[in-house]
């Protein structure tokens, strides 16, 4: 059965090109950002190295995140110490809202409105883009669309956008049921649903066979290494899905819908899984103060909950 999990982990590797920058994104993410989000140049090479990706694929992906802002470096004698930047955290913070839930959000059927008319044309872009990709939708050209959630702070995240003074913000009702079907309709088309579907199928496609896999497979057949690497594949093919899906409430979804499928699944590999890669992890990394600390108790609460090594 080992030899199993191996070609496992070896066809998700050829599956298609793996980005060094998006993989390590996913690492400090998943693996470290819950551990003071800290770790020595070399303990990244320690971990991705027997997957495949060389030394030198290390060292230029995580000096190309620090230039784009996602990394910051501090140097101790000959030894190179990234951490999370500032501008990075807030990115995984808004990331992990979305990856590690583990239901749809709830709703009280109303929804946030931002119109964009007083935005001038190269703001009202970037404007988009950003809330894209917190689950609005552009309904016209200057109307921007979301179901309300206890999760997004509206004011906040203008200010943050340096875009209060600009944005006018509404809240509405939906009070007419009889359009309802015309509504979903519109979402449908508007949030790229089938599009998204279609990859949470393949994403299905790919890791339904591991669970199965380790169903079957002996407790010895788990070896932290092993597991470090199905979770860091997992949650890579995940995010990159998950990211890009606008978490709508079940009300505005089809039925079937196949992220719910694919989130029941990454749960279940996910929790079987996580322990011992989690050791695997505070086995190889070091930080500017020794070894790396355990992980916060914000995560243990992924996915609904997850156990931890003194059973807390």
């Amino acid at each position: 059965m080992a030899h199993k999990l191996d070609d496992f982990i070896q066809h998700a590797l050829n599956a298609q090109p793996i980005s060094g920058t998006s993989l390590i994104i996913s690492l400090y993410g998943d693996a470290l950002s819950h551990r003071g989000g800290e770790v020595w140049l070399g303990s990244l090479s320690l971990l991705l190295e027997p997957m495949g990706f060389s030394d030198r694929f290390v060292r230029t992906s995580v000096f190309r995140l620090q230039k784009e802002g996602w990394l910051a470096v501090e140097k101790l004698g000959r030894r190179s110490y990234y951490r999370i930047a500032e501008r990075g955290m807030n990115q995984f913070r808004h990331a992990e809202s979305k990856i590690y839930l583990s239901e749809q959000p709830e709703w009280d059927g109303k929804w946030d409105l931002l119109l964009l008319e007083s935005v001038t044309k190269n703001k009202r872009n970037r404007l988009k883009k950003e809330l894209d990709w917190l689950g609005f939708a552009q309904l016209n050209t200057t109307l921007m669309a979301a179901p309300s959630s206890v999760q997004r702070d509206i004011p906040a995240l203008l200010g943050e956008l340096n875009a209060s003074d600009s944005v006018i913000y509404f809240r509405a009702d939906y009070p007419y049921p009889r359009s309802e079907q015309s509504l979903k309709e519109l979402v449908s088309i508007n949030w790229s649903l089938e599009q998204i579907s279609e990859h949470y199928h393949k994403f299905i496609v790919s890791f339904r066979p591991l669970m199965a896999l380790l169903r079957d497979c002996h407790e010895a057949d788990l070896t932290p290494e092993r597991c470090f690497q199905l979770r860091l594949l997992l949650i890579h093919f995940y995010r990159r899905i998950v990211l890009r899906d606008p978490m709508l409430p079940d009300a505005l979804l089809p039925t079937q819908w196949e992220g719910m499928l694919a989130r029941n699944l990454c749960i279940n590999i996910y929790q079987h899984i996580d322990l011992a890669a989690t050791r695997y992890v505070s086995e190889r990394c070091e930080t500017t103060i020794g070894r790396l600390p355990q992980p916060s108790a914000a995560y243990y609460r992924r996915f609904g909950g997850l156990h931890s090594e003194t059973g807390a």
